[in-house]
């Protein structure tokens, strides 16, 4: 009996931890997937974009851009007051906003570069908190359209 007892102790031990570490890969997963997703849309929306609004800063930034062909004025921002942040878009000028994920570490997403006047780069680096780790994906991106 004492045996027994031991031995499905040691099973249900490992059970348990196989099935924590399970759910912590499956939870790092979806954050992932759900930031490159979001990194993606920015940039394709930004690299269509004509330039970018003077009002943009670290949180926020506003592109006249094309969507599906059609212009309109998207706004990507991250809200909150602490960790974590919302990330959320605007395809009418930020009249109204869908939320696209809500684990982002930092508020601090976009840095900008002008070449000859004009700015025509975005960096942005998306810090993502799983409930484990803090991971950043960054890129830049060069406006196409930009005058």
């Amino acid at each position: 009996m004492v045996v027994i007892t031991v031995v499905a102790t040691a099973g249900l031990s490992v059970a348990l931890r196989t099935m924590q570490n399970t759910l912590t890969v499956i939870d790092r997963r979806d954050v992932f997937a759900d930031g490159r997703f979001a990194l993606d849309q920015m940039a394709e929306d930004l690299r269509q974009g004509e330039s970018v609004d003077s009002s943009s800063d670290a949180d926020t930034v506003t592109v006249p851009t094309y969507l599906d062909g059609s212009a309109a004025t998207v706004v990507w921002r991250a809200t909150g007051t602490a960790a974590p942040y919302t990330l959320e878009r605007s395809t009418d000028g930020g009249v109204s906003f869908i939320q696209l994920m809500d684990s982002l570490g930092s508020d601090q997403l976009f840095t900008y570069t002008d070449h000859e006047g004009v700015r025509d780069q975005v960096s942005i680096v998306m810090t993502i908190s799983t409930k484990t780790a803090d991971v950043e994906l960054v890129t830049d991106v060069y406006l196409r359209n930009a005058s």
